[in-house]
């Protein structure tokens, strides 16, 4: 194997590894923000194929597994909440390059970006509901950021950032809090049953 060839990872491999067919691959890749590039290959017979960096394709498979998909039939349990985070990847060199995420384990989550960004540091989290991420990820950076990559960003200023979701879960209730049912609602008559 060519040192080049140990750079990429071909979408269609991917998409084997991940139980996926090509075109919800390719689908999957664009919605995570991640390019591909176009590169010929032994495995494609030297025909152009969709590729992927390595970190892009380590990037796709937590992305996945952090989702609940696996490559077999275990049914994986995901947590309805856990925290939102704002790392600064990399404070020595550039204090207002962060990624914005959820997990439901910071610790691990942040060990992740150590691989890649030994320095890396949480500036804040707080608790939060998995399907609000993507709505407070819009609300925190489509004035005042710049999409880098993948949830990576550059923004005008991390201590208003933090104040501004501070502000946004101030307002949400706690990720745990329920609507109480009307007694008019027949979801409440099927409770007591």
């Amino acid at each position: 194997m060519s040192s080049a060839s140990k750079n990429y990872v071909a979408l269609s491999e991917l998409a084997v590894e991940l139980g996926l067919d090509r075109s919800n691959m390719l689908k999957y890749v664009k919605k995570l923000n991640i390019s591909t590039q176009d590169r010929r290959t032994p495995k494609s017979k030297n025909q152009l194929t969709k590729t992927v960096t390595l970190d892009d394709a380590e990037i796709i498979r937590d992305t996945r597994q952090r989702e609940g998909f696996t490559n077999d039939a275990t049914i994986v349990s995901v947590p309805d909440w856990g925290v939102f985070y704002i790392i600064q990847l990399v404070p020595e060199y550039d204090q207002k390059r962060l990624k914005l995420g959820f997990t439901d384990n910071l610790d691990n989550r942040l060990s992740q970006h150590k691989t890649a960004a030994p320095t890396a540091t949480v500036l804040k989290s707080w608790p939060c509901k998995r399907v609000w991420e993507k709505t407070i990820i819009d609300a925190l950076t489509v004035r005042h950021c710049r999409l880098v990559a993948n949830e990576v960003f550059e923004c005008d200023s991390y201590e208003k950032l933090v104040g501004l979701a501070d502000t946004i879960f101030d307002i949400l209730p706690g990720p745990q809090d329920t609507v109480s049912l009307s007694e008019h609602s027949p979801l409440a008559r099927k409770s007591e049953v």
